[in-house]
C-alpha cells in the first residue's frame, strides 16, 4: 500500500511490514559494499519524533550512521539523515527523497574524504 491511498483520499503512515519490504527492495538495488555497510549499521527499526511544520510526528529509524540516524520519512517517501536535538526529536529537514543507495553512496564518499 502506498502512504497516500488515492481511493480513500487520505494519507496513511507506512507500517513496519511495508518498511521491511521497502528496505529489502532498495537494498537489492545496492552494491554488495553498500549492503555490507548497511548491515553493519542497521538497528532494529524504531520510531522517533521529527519536527515538521510546527508539529512533532514519528519517523522510522533504520540505521545509526557516523553522522546521525538514518530514517525513513514516509510523508516525503525517502530516506534522510539527522541528529536528534536536546528534546530527543529529529529536526525538520529538506524534502529529500533519497533511496538507500544514495545515502550509502554519500556515506562511503564522506568517509573517504575524512580519512585523507
Amino acid at each position: 500500500m502506498e502512504p497516500f491511498d488515492a481511493r480513500a483520499g487520505r494519507w496513511e503512515p507506512i507500517t513496519r511490514d511495508e518498511l521491511d519490504a521497502l528496505v529489502a527492495a532498495q537494498l537489492a538495488r545496492c552494491t554488495h559494499e553498500q549492503q555490507a555497510a548497511f548491515a553493519a549499521l542497521r538497528v532494529p527499526f524504531h520510531t522517533v519524533p521529527l519536527h515538521r511544520l510546527g508539529a512533532v510526528e514519528p519517523v522510522w529509524v533504520v540505521a545509526h550512521l557516523a553522522d546521525g540516524w538514518l530514517y525513513y520519512e514516509d510523508v516525503e517517501e525517502g530516506f534522510e539523515m539527522g541528529v536528534p536535538g536536546e528534546d530527543g526529536a529529529l529536526p525538520a529537514r529538506g524534502c529529500n527523497q533519497y533511496e538507500l543507495t544514495h545515502i550509502l553512496y554519500q556515506q562511503a564518499h564522506a568517509g573517504l574524504s575524512r580519512q585523507r
